[in-house]
């Protein structure tokens, strides 16, 4: 498989490329660095080669550099070793069989096995240069293959590999760095009594890449939804949220964890409210009604707030479910009697029909649900009706 490399030049210049083909004595590499010219390869933290290129004329970015001495730690040689050559070139089969004849034999076609597996799985990674496979043994690290300048965690890496081998079972563990910027999956393989194998792969930037999709989607389910309600309807991220819940003059407020509470609540609010708002109480009593059932239905209850701001009223339903599907939300707000277990439920187009301007925000910490009134004046009276 091609390795990625960078040559470093006497100037200091660095140059990407890739290791293609190699023997003990020459590379063939894939790279745009000038030819002739005499570089340094770090291959290993051990291992590093002082190459320079024959002037042929190759083929495109390919060219043949010959191996001017390699550097193991503090030993120096004119060529690789037999070690170093089986390392660069030995494929998960070899590295496989090599560390299964380490353990007894009735355990021997066991470890294949799980080894396989968890190596099925890094060799996606290794791809990605976002793994590394290590061996573990008598308290110290020896890299076999991928990424080697991860800054991995040393204690949380020990201390994985000490359980995995006391247990003589696979352990994984997901790490947060000190600094909380990086993010690590630890896969500990035991190998025999004092030794293992250890699978470490930094999830960072898969894992921001995921929340960039996320937060690209959200943004197209906020412009549809705002669109398909005629902006009554607006999807907010949760640092937006955050500054509509402290706006205003808090009026009343209270939990909900079962059925009574609900009758509770509405009668509190109807109780409060505005002479400005003689008709419109039962849409936000409605509207409160929905909305708390639903929490107490998916989320097993919530909390309530109505706030008063610039003679508006707002109600503030919040629980902490494991949200609701966006994907669900244009049907809701569009299509009457639409419900799926994660949705706000057949009452969403009756708080739309409702309430003036409706916000949320929801994830999997749970949903917060904002509904602004207005005072209207002349607006039908649907108390009778109830």
């Amino acid at each position: 498989m091609p390795i990625n490399i960078s040559l470093v030049a006497v100037d200091g210049q660095r140059y990407a490329g890739r290791l293609l083909v190699l023997n003990t004595m020459e590379l063939g590499l894939e790279t745009r660095a000038p030819v002739p010219g005499q570089y340094r390869i770090y291959l290993k933290h051990h291992l590093s080669l002082d190459v320079a290129g024959v002037p042929t004329r190759g083929k495109g970015d390919i060219h043949l550099f010959d191996i001017i001495a390699v550097h193991r730690g503090k030993e120096t040689a004119g060529r690789l070793g037999n070690e170093e050559y089986r390392l660069l070139t030995g494929s998960t089969g070899d590295f496989i069989e090599q560390v299964s004849q380490l353990v007894p034999a009735h355990l021997q076609e066991l470890v294949k096995e799980r080894l396989l597996a968890e190596l099925e799985r890094s060799e996606i990674f290794h791809a990605m240069r976002l793994g590394t496979v290590m061996r573990y043994e008598k308290g110290r690290f020896r890299h076999l293959a991928g990424q080697e300048d991860l800054e991995l965690p040393l204690p949380a890496m020990e201390s994985l590999m000490r359980q995995a081998i006391h247990r003589g079972t696979h352990c994984r563990e997901v790490i947060v760095s000190d600094d909380g910027k990086r993010i690590f999956d630890l896969h500990g393989i035991p190998l025999d009594a004092r030794a293992g194998g250890l699978l470490a792969f930094d999830l960072t930037e898969i894992i921001e890449k995921e929340r960039q999709m996320r937060r690209q989607e959200m943004l197209a389910y906020r412009e549809a939804i705002a669109a398909v309600t005629n902006g009554r309807l607006e999807l907010l991220p949760s640092e937006e949220m955050v500054a509509l819940l402290s706006q205003g003059r808090e009026l009343a407020k209270g939990v909900v964890n079962k059925a009574t509470d609900i009758a509770s609540a509405r009668s509190q609010l109807c109780s409060l409210l505005p002479g400005a708002f003689r008709t419109r109480r039962y849409g936000m009593a409605l509207s409160l009604t929905e909305a708390l059932t639903n929490a107490l239905k998916h989320a097993g209850g919530g909390e309530w707030v109505v706030r008063q701001k610039e003679g508006a009223i707002r109600i503030i339903i919040k629980d902490q479910g494991r949200g609701i599907k966006i994907k669900d939300l244009p049907k809701a707000a569009l299509m009457q009697h639409y419900s799926t277990q994660d949705s706000l439920g057949c009452g969403f187009t009756l708080i739309l029909y409702y309430a003036d301007k409706v916000y949320l925000t929801t994830g999997t910490g749970g949903t917060t649900l904002v509904l602004d009134f207005h005072p209207s004046a002349g607006e039908e009276s649907c108390c009778t009706a109830s």
